[in-house]
């Protein structure tokens, strides 16, 4: 076995995987140590020098003398054994992100929030793809960011997440936005204070900040560029501004887009348009960048239309992972008991509270599924929503088409954590529009096909 010094990736991972990758690439020697058995993963390309240790609760010692720095995968919590024994030992820590930064040479944008990241992420990569500047896009979503290296980009966009930009180093950012903060990860950062100030790491050294300062946790800092959905009263701000009733998406006060022209619905999408806008500002003239949001198209489980029964809207917006997302959901809907929500998981702590009165008036029934949805059907009892315990995604969809009625929506967005019954989010909302694709007209038939 080597004794030399070697750099340790901590979770092998997607980011783990592209960091071993990088690595290798710049010729450095490196171990791998993860808590999982053997994932058999292919290992062979990096050489027979590399050490994998597997299934791994606490450091070889020998290793650990030898480290000179640890690469942490962004879901390790700090208070994981082998996060906990290199902090004890005073071994540096870096991020994929770290790399990223010390490689890179052309511009790089990033975004983080608690909801929106991927949907702003992928739209300001299309803005500057349709601009004709070569743009790569990954980060948290797609793409693990050192793999984006390989494609030699013009510039690229990141999505950040509150694990990588806690651990990360200042970074050079040359556009950077915190989109919104609730409450999320608690579990990991320990407290809501810590997770926003996480958050706040990404304006650290950004040469054009792009913020709303009417979010609290934002409040004392300065931006180049504004979003809300308020007309801006200062110079660089993006807004909507009603005209003869109508809402336009404006820069400053000029009004440059109704939103109903926009290229995906619901009120939360205007509010990431305008921060893809203003991200791309530095690059793009506000009367171009506008043009080319037209062949956008969303993204797969972030409030994204299924097909389904004829008489019945069905959305899928499995990605509305915490509350503040599935707030965000609620919103677009009037108040008109129209909506029948199909919500639960797991809440990762989180206070479940105020969807209670964001579903008053809109939600006409609740179907809740998942560790926990007796908390949900207590925030839907204070409220006198009628709410329906289930057990699986399967019996809350029958039961849905059971209940809705021409002109209904019905909706998944969860506000919780999906792991409790599925791989990921992605699996959930793919399981969600297999069951309501059954109901197309024409195949198998609920109740509510019946009386239209």
């Amino acid at each position: 076995m080597s004794e030399k010094s070697v750099t340790v990736i901590l979770g092998f991972g997607a980011t783990g995987q592209s960091v071993a990758r990088h690595l290798y690439r710049q010729q450095q020697a490196f171990a791998v140590l993860d808590t999982r058995p053997d994932p058999g993963v292919e290992t062979e390309a990096f050489g027979s020098d590399v050490e994998f240790h597997w299934a791994c609760d606490q450091w070889p010692t020998t290793l650990l003398a030898r480290t000179v720095q640890v690469i942490v995968s962004p879901g390790l919590s700090p208070n994981q054994p082998l996060v906990q024994q290199a902090l004890n030992a005073q071994v540096p820590m870096l991020t994929d992100i770290d790399l990223f930064m010390a490689s890179i040479e052309v511009p790089v944008i990033g975004v983080t929030g608690t909801n929106g990241k991927s949907t702003v992420v992928s739209l300001v990569g299309h803005l500057l793809n349709s601009h004709g500047l070569s743009c790569a896009v990954g980060g948290n979503l797609g793409p693990p960011a050192l793999d984006l290296l390989a494609a030699k980009p013009e510039i690229c966009v990141l999505e950040l997440s509150s694990f990588q930009l806690a651990r990360s180093g200042d970074l050079d950012l040359a556009s950077a936005a915190v989109l919104n903060i609730d409450d999320d990860h608690i579990d990991w950062h320990g407290s809501a204070e810590n997770y926003a100030d996480a958050k706040r790491r990404i304006y650290a050294r950004a040469e054009y900040r792009v913020g709303n300062p009417q979010i609290p946790q934002l409040g004392d800092l300065e931006f180049a560029a504004h979003v809300g959905f308020e007309p801006s009263p200062v110079p660089h701000g993006w807004s909507v501004i009603s005209d003869k009733g109508e809402p336009w998406v404006a820069y400053e006060n000029a009004l440059l887009i109704r939103v109903r022209d926009l290229p995906i619905s619901g009120q939360h999408n205007v509010e990431n348009c305008l921060w893809a806008l203003a991200l791309v500002s530095p690059w793009i003239a506000p009367e171009q960048s506008v043009k080319y949001l037209q062949g956008f198209a969303g993204l797969p489980h972030r409030f994204a239309a299924v097909r389904g029964p004829s008489y019945l809207r069905c959305i899928n917006d499995s990605k509305a992972t915490n509350v503040g997302a599935t707030l965000a959901a609620l919103a677009g809907f009037q108040r008109d008991e129209s909506l029948l929500l199909i919500a639960g998981g797991d809440s990762k702590g989180a206070d479940l509270s105020p969807l209670g009165p964001a579903m008053c008036g809109r939600v006409r029934q609740l179907y809740t599924l998942g560790i926990d949805a007796p908390r949900l059907n207590a925030v839907a009892k204070d409220q006198n929503i009628p709410c329906c315990p289930t057990q699986s995604m399967d019996q809350a969809v029958a039961l849905a088409m059971q209940e809705a009625r021409p002109g209904d929506t019905l909706l998944l967005s969860p506000a919780c954590a999906s792991l409790d019954m599925y791989n990921n989010f992605a699996q959930r909302g793919d399981h969600f529009a297999a069951l309501v694709g059954q109901y197309v007209d024409g195949d198998s038939r609920g109740g509510a096909n019946e009386r239209t």
